[in-house]
């Protein structure tokens, strides 16, 4: 049986004696919602009037917890990439954190969805590197349910088109090779990010509950047609914060 030499309860530990404090008092909520983008993450918190963690690890990635329909919720930025993302995602479950949702970005493989389509990924083709050190390369990763049926009908209350399908997730974006899109255009594949498969590898070794919800910001099935700081983007990720609220405000069961 392996057995890990450093555990995100060690380093909990450490933190906590070093600083003499206690875990609750690092303020990360049961409930989580973490985005790469540090706009998304300042608008979510403003709009149910949460404040910053008081003893949170990191400054260049801000942590913001209040409440909404009384149950605590935390916010917070995530490094870009799986690493990063894990990395955080272990502290926060080792804080208490028992669900997240993701809200981010991708890349389209699909004419059918365009810029501002928004993605549920049911399941992922994995290519990073994070999530074969929580689960076996045979095995399939997947968001939890109950999340994806919370987040669709959240779209639905909201106004928003969302399509669910799998998704791939890899390491190097800069190696997306045209024949690479062409074959997964073909199999279904939605689109391409950077974290998914990763983060529902994790959820899935530590038993918490993770579901991803993506904005389309650029076009890769034909020319690279990228809307990175256009409005069309800026008003689709505005809904999709608006989707992630609503989810909130129905309220969770925890694991």
């Amino acid at each position: 049986m392996t057995e890990e030499r450093f555990t995100p309860q060690m380093y909990l530990d450490y933190y906590t004696a070093q600083r003499d404090i206690s875990v609750g008092d690092i303020g990360v909520a049961p409930v989580a919602v973490i985005s790469w983008g540090g706009k998304v993450i300042e608008a979510l918190a403003e709009a149910v009037g949460a404040e910053p963690a008081p003893h949170w690890f990191y400054e260049r990635y801000p942590c913001y917890t209040g409440e909404v329909q009384g149950q605590p919720v935390s916010f917070a930025e995530a490094p870009v990439g799986a690493p990063g993302t894990v990395l955080l995602m272990e502290e926060m479950i080792a804080c208490g954190a028992r669900l997240f949702l993701g809200l981010g970005w991708a890349g389209s493989l699909q004419p059918s969805a365009p810029v501002g389509t928004m993605f549920l990924p049911s399941r992922c083709i994995r290519e990073e590197g994070t999530s074969y050190h929580y689960l076996g390369s045979d095995e399939t990763v997947w968001p939890d349910e109950g999340l994806v049926d919370s987040l669709w009908s959240a779209a639905q209350t909201e106004g928003a088109e969302v399509v669910a399908g799998p998704q791939w997730t890899t390491d190097a974006p800069f190696r997306e090779f045209k024949s690479k899109i062409a074959a997964y255009q073909e199999q279904g594949v939605l689109g391409v990010d950077m974290e998914t498969s990763a983060m529902y590898a994790l959820g899935q070794f530590r038993e918490v509950r993770v579901c991803n919800l993506l904005v389309v910001s650029d076009e890769l099935w034909d020319e690279w047609r990228p809307a990175f700081g256009s409005e069309a983007l800026k008003d689709a990720t505005d809904l999709a914060q608006r989707v992630v609220l609503r989810c909130l405000e129905n309220g969770f069961e925890l694991m």
